[in-house]
């Protein structure tokens, strides 16, 4: 009889050992923190995690949010700041779908004529920042960046700006979001992207080419024989879009990505298809929303201007539904997406949704 008892009590204690050690463990979880925050909030060493965070991984670009999950670190940034942006939606809720800065259901009209661009001579819109205070344009065969202090105020054109040898505006060119970088490709090879820099945005530009940036693209195409045109840079300057075709023979649109002032990335194929052409039917990027959510582009097969929507701004995002913009070539929005700039009867004009 003892030793029943003896055994009955020794089983109760391995039992009553054994859940302490369970209750133990499960409280080192982070669920068992003293935070008063849900769980999925709660990082792994106990600390509570601020929402908001994720869009800070990159640079600031989404370009600005760093617009880690990619070999530059640009893109997953950008998505985290998306979503971050939705807010918390409780437990067991799917975070809402942030708008696009752009709506494919824009509706610009009632252009007017941008004051001190356009003119009795013949311009061609190549880029503006987002800010609307700084716009490269081409008229009688030189190029310009003109600046102003406001947006809506009149432009200050100045002098034509100097383009080193081995290099032209003809197959494009892309302001920085800053207003201090000017992209260029070079001629008449094509194969290699460079720029011009200044110090502020009322200074002139260097006089020399600086490639340092775009070495791993240049070399890519000199791999592949690939040649480049109409590069358009995002407002976060983490991703930089661009045409690249074989010599008289497919295009597609591609983009690099960067985190910081670090060298872009060899380019990628933005999305399966959709921005695909033959020779002489290229699709050349004009524009980009702040967002990166939305790229402007004209069509030279349809012989418009179009524009292609995605969910996020992550590389790995699809282009799907598409707005025809009609003779609106060259389009870019500003960082709203309530004013749209392009070319019309050779003037620059500029449109209000």
């Amino acid at each position: 009889m003892t030793h029943t008892r003896f055994r009955l009590l020794s089983s109760a204690n391995r039992a009553q050992g054994a859940l302490l050690v369970c209750v133990a463990l499960t409280c080192s979880a982070p669920g068992c923190s003293d935070s008063k925050a849900h769980p999925s909030m709660i990082s792994s060493n106990g600390g509570e995690i601020q929402a908001g965070g994720g869009g800070h991984a990159g640079v600031a670009a989404g370009g600005s949010g760093g617009k880690s999950g990619s070999a530059n670190g640009g893109d997953a940034g950008a998505a985290g700041s998306e979503e971050d942006q939705a807010g918390a939606t409780g437990d067991g809720g799917a975070a809402p779908q942030v708008p696009a800065v752009c709506s494919p259901t824009a509706t610009w009209g009632s252009p007017t004529v941008v004051d001190a661009v356009s003119s009795a001579m013949a311009e061609t819109l190549l880029s503006m920042t987002p800010d609307e205070l700084d716009l490269a344009f081409v008229r009688a065969s030189a190029l310009y960046v003109a600046h102003r202090a406001v947006a809506g105020a009149a432009f200050n054109i100045g002098l034509p700006v100097p383009i080193p040898s081995g290099w032209s505006f003809a197959q494009g060119a892309a302001l920085s979001a800053d207003g201090k970088r000017l992209v260029l490709v070079s001629d008449p090879d094509q194969r290699k992207l460079g720029e011009l820099t200044r110090t502020s945005r009322i200074g002139a530009f260097s006089s020399t080419i600086d490639e340092t940036a775009f070495s791993r693209i240049n070399q890519d195409a000199t791999y592949t024989g690939r040649l480049y045109a109409s590069p358009v840079v995002s407002a976060g300057d983490d991703q930089l879009f661009f045409n690249s075709s074989f010599p008289e023979a497919a295009s597609t649109v591609v983009v690099s990505t960067r985190s910081g002032a670090a060298a872009w990335t060899p380019p990628m194929q933005l999305s399966d298809s959709v921005l695909d052409g033959g020779a002489g039917a290229r699709r050349l990027p004009t524009g980009v929303s702040a967002d990166a959510r939305t790229l402007f582009y004209f069509n030279e097969e349809s012989h418009v201007e179009e524009a292609r929507f995605r969910d996020t701004s992550q590389t790995g995002s699809p282009l799907s539904d598409m707005l025809p913009l009609g003779m609106r070539r060259g389009a870019t929005p500003n960082s709203g997406c309530d004013r749209l700039y392009s070319e019309s009867n050779s003037d620059v004009v500029v449109e209000k949704d």
